[in-house]
C-alpha cells in the first residue's frame, strides 16, 4: 500500500507556498539576506519547527515570509516545492499565498504574483507540472483590507487561478467579505475559502450562501450539521482535507482519530492535501499514507480521493482527462 501511494499520480489543491519552506531553506535565506533570527544553529531552528500550539506555528510561518527579500527568493522556494512534487509524482498543484503580507513589508503586489506565476511557467516546462497560484485574503485583517488587495490583484487576474480566504477563522465568517467576493465573481475568478476547520459548520454555510464558493478548504466540521452534509453530498462541493495539519493544530489528537473515513463513507467529495508540509513534517504522500495506515480508509477509498482531487481542480477539461487517464492506467498496471 505504501509503495502504491508513493508511486500513484497525484493532484494537490491545498498547500501554502511558505508552508513548504524547510528549516534549511529558511536558515539559508536568513543568512543570505542578512536577516537576524533568534536561532543559533540549524538544529535549534529545526527543533522550533515542532509546534505546541497554533501561535508557535503562525510565528514560524511568518518568520518564513520575513526572510524572503526578493522575487527570486520566493520563486526559489516555490521551485523547491516543485522538485518535491516530482519526487512524489504530483502532476498538478494549486497553491496558496497572500499578497498582503508582502505589500505590508513594502513590496509591490506583483512581487508575489510574478514570482509564483514564473515558477509555474518553469515547472510546466521543466517537469510537466500544471496548476496555478491562488492568493488569499487574510480574514482577520477585515473586509476593507480585502477590498484593497482585490484592487491590487485585478490588473494581474490572468496570472491568478482563484482567490481564497484564509488565516484566523473564528470570529471572521465569510459573510463579512460578501461584497468583495461578489466583485471576484464579476471578474470571472474562481472563489475558495478556508471554512469549518476550527470554526463551526455555520462558517461553511456562510462560504456557500454568502460568497458562493467553488471549493471549501478543510470543511471537516460539516459533520456537525446533518443538513449541511446532505447538501454537500448532493452538490458534490469539494472539500480539501489536510490530515496532518489537523493533528498538528490539535483538531485531532492523533491521525487515527481523523473523520475522513466517515466523510468518505457518507459520499462527500473529499480529497487529501498537505496544507503546510514542511511545518507539519508531511507532504502529500505522507498525508495519504498516514490515512491509509492509521484509519479504515481502503485502497479503493484512496483511489476515489485521488480522482476527487483531479475532478475538483481548476484544470481545464482536457488536462483533467489526461490526469484521470494517468491515474486509471497506473491503477490498472499496479
Amino acid at each position: 500500500m505504501k509503495e502504491f501511494i508513493e508511486k500513484m499520480p497525484k493532484v494537490e489543491l491545498h498547500m501554502h507556498v511558505e508552508g513548504s519552506m524547510e528549516a534549511e531553506t529558511l536558515w539559508e535565506l536568513a543568512h543570505h539576506n542578512n536577516y537576524k533570527i533568534e536561532y543559533n544553529s540549524i538544529e535549534e531552528l529545526k527543533a522550533a519547527y515542532k509546534f505546541n500550539n497554533l501561535t508557535e506555528f503562525i510565528d514560524m510561518y511568518m518568520l518564513g515570509t520575513r526572510v524572503i527579500k526578493s522575487e527570486q527568493d520566493l520563486y526559489d522556494v516555490c521551485m523547491t516545492y516543485f522538485k518535491k512534487c516530482v519526487e512524489q509524482n504530483i502532476q498538478h498543484t494549486e497553491i496558496h499565498s497572500d499578497i498582503r503580507t508582502y505589500v505590508d513589508y513594502g513590496y509591490p503586489p506583483e512581487f508575489v504574483i510574478n514570482a509564483l506565476h514564473g515558477a509555474f511557467v518553469d515547472a510546466k516546462e521543466n517537469y510537466g507540472i500544471t496548476g496555478g497560484f491562488m492568493p488569499c485574503f487574510i480574514r482577520h485583517l477585515g473586509n476593507d483590507v480585502a477590498k484593497e488587495d482585490l484592487d491590487l490583484m485585478l490588473p494581474f487576474k490572468d496570472k491568478i487561478l482563484a482567490i481564497g480566504l484564509s488565516a484566523v477563522e473564528v470570529g471572521f465568517p465569510p459573510s463579512l467579505f460578501k461584497d468583495t467576493f461578489a466583485k471576484v465573481h464579476d471578474a470571472g475568478i474562481k472563489v475558495i475559502a478556508h471554512a469549518g476547520e476550527e470554526a463551526p459548520a455555520d462558517y461553511i454555510w456562510s462560504a456557500i450562501n454568502d460568497i458562493n464558493v467553488d471549493r471549501i478548504d478543510h470543511g471537516i466540521r460539516c459533520l456537525d450539521d446533518e443538513k449541511l452534509v446532505e447538501y454537500l453530498v448532493e452538490t458534490q462541493l469539494p472539500l480539501t482535507v489536510c490530515p496532518y495539519s489537523n493533528v498538528a493544530l490539535k483538531i485531532f489528537d492523533d491521525i487515527s482519530q481523523h473523520t475522513l473515513p466517515i466523510m468518505l463513507e457518507k459520499g462527500l467529495n473529499v480529497s487529501i492535501h498537505s496544507d503546510d508540509p514542511a511545518h507539519f513534517n508531511a507532504y502529500l504522500t505522507e498525508n495519504i499514507i498516514g490515512i491509509a495506515e492509521n484509519t479504515s480508509v481502503s485502497k479503493e477509498g484512496i483511489i476515489q480521493m485521488a480522482k476527487n482531487a483531479i475532478k475538483s481542480s481548476f484544470a481545464d477539461n482536457s488536462r483533467k482527462i489526461e490526469l484521470l487517464n494517468s491515474l486509471n492506467q497506473y491503477v490498472m498496471d499496479a
